[in-house]
This record gives C-alpha cells, structure tokens and sequence, in this order.
C-alpha cells in the first residue's frame, strides 16, 4: 500500500485544527473582554495589584507606591535615604 497521502493530510488536518481553536479562542477572550462582571487581571494597570509593579525590585516598588501616595495622607513606607546607593549583585 502507497502512504504518501497520509503526511499532506496529516499536516492539512493539523493546520485546520489549530485554525479553529484559535478562532473559538479568540470568541471566547472577545466575549470576557466585553463583560463587565469578569474580574480585571493582575497584569492590568487598573487591575488589583495595580500592573507589573509586583515584577520590579523592592525599592523600585516602594518609588512607584510612594509616587501614586503623593498628594494623598501620609505615607505608610519608610523612604530610603537619597545618600544611600541601592546595591545591586
């Protein structure tokens, strides 16, 4: 038996099956984008964590909360000293 058709269709069917799971993918994130009730993710900027901040260094974190603090009650972080050089290893 000749088995030369089985590797085109294999690839065919392949190429089909990832096309039709990226467009229900892409519905499906579609339809969660537009719903209000969906909670936001911890990468987005309005989200809970407040964007990527959580990614930084310490001390970059604590210069980011300290300037969205500015022009609010006192702030809770104790602020490094400007003589003092952060170290890096």
């Amino acid at each position: 038996m000749d088995y030369s058709w089985l590797v085109p269709f294999l690839s065919l069917f392949t190429i089909l099956a990832v096309l039709v799971f990226a467009i229900v993918s892409k519905a499906n994130i579609e339809e969660r984008r537009h719903d209000p009730n969906v909670p936001k993710s911890t990468l987005a900027k309005d989200g809970p964590q407040g964007g990527i901040t959580f990614l930084y260094p310490l001390h970059n974190q604590m210069a980011v909360v300290r300037r969205r603090m500015q022009g609010r009650s006192a702030n809770p972080f104790v602020a490094n000293p400007a003589h003092v050089e952060p170290v890096l290893e």
